[in-house]
């Protein structure tokens, strides 16, 4: 099998299409509708990544977004959250501390109020799920 381009895309931003008219969308999670379009993303809703700043302070449906899913990048505040805390998407989209285990970006720096644009690392995380008690740990010979 012949490639005549490199098949790995490491550029830390996918440019999307809007499935619903954005308003100040830059900093803010966002993540897929049903047909596979961005959407901002809410506390209910899987974030893929973060509007890039330099997005359009509007963008019409259909039109053109620039989402950062990975690396070091500005994040729009919903609330006050400390140096190291895991960030989730508020129900605008903003980044608030992660209390669901579902976060989409670290804090690089503190934010304390709503509005406030602060460096954070990008990124899909996961959260493992609580234990029940009832595992066995391996023994060492196994």
């Amino acid at each position: 099998m012949d490639y005549f381009a490199e098949s790995i895309n490491e550029s830390p931003v996918l440019a999307l299409k809007a499935g619903a008219a954005l308003t100040e969308v830059g900093g803010c999670a966002v993540g897929f509708d049903a047909d596979g379009e961005a959407v901002l993303a809410s506390a209910d809703t899987a974030a893929i990544g973060v509007a890039l700043l330099t997005n359009d302070e509007s963008i019409p449906a259909g039109g053109d977004v620039q989402v950062q899913y990975k690396d070091i990048g500005l994040v729009k505040a919903g609330g006050a959250f400390n140096i190291g805390d895991k960030l989730a998407p508020d129900a605008n989209g903003a980044l608030v501390k992660d209390t669901s285990g579902a976060y989409i970006a670290i804090a690089l720096q503190a934010a304390s109020a709503p509005g406030a644009l602060v460096q954070a690392i990008v990124e899909r995380g996961t959260v493992a799920a609580a234990s029940t008690g009832n595992v066995t740990p391996p023994k060492d010979n196994e």
